[in-house]
């Protein structure tokens, strides 16, 4: 994955997500002339965030879109063997991920 896209950098219990500008690759492939964050990288950022590797999605749910030079906030909840990871912008919830990881 070309990390030039977003950086991740620790904020208070959580993570600010600082995506690229428009002139990036996957900004320009999806979609052109209204560009968005694909959904399988919000995956990719709560790997990259939190150090985990995805065994399983459980729910994900996309209920707004992610756009060039957004700034996003990422918290990571725990219950069980469970992740509950939820995006925000601008105070509004745009992505929540249900997930969980490989052991070992």
């Amino acid at each position: 994955m070309d990390t030039n896209l977003y950086t991740v950098k620790k904020h208070g219990g959580g993570f600010n997500i600082t995506l690229s500008g428009s002139e990036h690759a996957v900004f320009k492939a999806h979609f052109e002339g209204n560009p968005i964050l694909p959904g399988f990288i919000f995956l990719h950022i709560c790997e990259k965030a939190a150090g985990h590797k995805i065994a399983e999605v459980v729910r994900a749910k996309f209920i707004s879109f992610a756009k060039p030079d957004d700034i996003l906030g990422l918290n990571i909840t725990q219950k069980d063997e469970v992740f509950y990871a939820v995006f925000e912008h601008d105070g509004k919830k745009i992505c929540t991920i249900t997930y969980k990881i490989f052991k070992g």
